[in-house]
């Protein structure tokens, strides 16, 4: 099935099963003879059925797309937005502080991920859906928080939230109570505790979201890794992913606290070895740039102190 309506005028284009991302979820948006897409998917997957979606609903995608919407830009949110704007001539859509993802992808391995020239490698030639095998582009509109994007009698707040990355947003659609939530809520499919952040990212924010969105009316949350929850199930995924993120600081401070000081390499060990929290299992990088970034905020707070190269302590 190329598309599942979810809910009137809102549909789920999946891609395929993507092993521990699950099936990557791109979002269409229709409205009084136009569409919005949110979240393309990877440079070669949903692909194609995006468009079909679109004609089955008596679309025409070089004139009824009125933009393509890249939640951030990492490359299983990003990747095909530019071969769907060569298809179509829509305009892509993107927060300023994720922009430079999309105009140099590469940029995601040496600047926003943890990694030695070896994982930076063998991520390049990695086939699963962090691949970059597509080329930069210019976005077309900077997003900025608060904007408002019309799809026929629709309005979608841009919310920007940060955390997941420095230039994640969400969108929230008020009239059907709809929160497309990108990865800042649910990072993987089936656990919300299991999420990671990359390195402009930021656990400050991604709490300060986590604590505004769910006093939101929310009726329906559509995450792109995961399936959509609707009414009370919405709400309990803030409380799992709340939880999620204190636990990971609880346990590095704890083994902080055993070792008595440590870097990441080592911190990584521990929580691997403990197996006491879930932690994405696909990349290495993804635990280690989670475990710098909820550092960073534990310092912020006053809770741990860097020592310099790369050594941090337990206050």
């Amino acid at each position: 099935m190329a598309s599942i309506e979810i809910i009137p005028g809102i549909n789920v284009v999946r891609g395929k099963f993507a092993g521990e991302f699950g099936f990557i979820a791109c979002y269409l948006v229709i409205d009084e003879g136009e569409a919005l897409v949110i979240d393309p998917g990877t440079a070669g997957d949903p692909g194609d059925r995006i468009e079909k979606t679109m004609k089955k609903f008596g679309l025409n995608p070089k004139s009824d797309l009125i933009g393509i919407l890249c939640t951030h830009g990492h490359p299983d949110h990003a990747g095909g937005a530019g071969r769907l704007k060569k298809s179509t001539s829509a305009p892509i859509m993107i927060h300023s502080n994720d922009a430079e993802l999309l105009r140099n992808p590469q940029s995601f391995f040496a600047k926003r991920l943890i990694m030695d020239r070896a994982t930076r490698l063998s991520m390049k030639l990695d086939k699963g859906p962090l691949r970059i095998n597509y080329r930069g582009l210019e976005p077309d509109v900077l997003l900025s928080d608060g904007q408002k994007i019309r799809v026929g009698t629709k309005t979608l707040d841009v919310i920007l939230t940060g955390g997941h990355s420095g230039g994640h947003c969400v969108l929230y659609e008020g009239s059907q109570k709809i929160l497309f939530s990108g990865d800042e809520i649910n990072n993987f499919p089936n656990d919300p505790r299991k999420f990671y952040v990359d390195l402009s990212g930021s656990m400050v924010s991604k709490l300060a979201a986590i604590n505004r969105l769910s006093k939101f009316d929310i009726e329906h949350l559509l995450p792109s890794h995961d399936v959509p929850y609707l009414f009370g199930e919405a709400h309990l995924q803030f409380e799992s992913v709340r939880d999620g993120i204190v636990h990971l600081q609880d346990t590095i401070l704890s083994h902080l606290g055993a070792r008595g000081d440590a870097d990441i390499e080592q911190l990584v060990f521990d929580i691997k070895q403990s197996r006491s929290v879930p932690i994405p299992e696909s990349y290495d990088a993804l635990l280690a740039t989670t475990i710098q970034v909820v550092l960073e905020g534990l310092e912020e707070a006053g809770l741990v102190r860097h020592l310099g190269k790369g050594i941090w302590d337990k206050l």
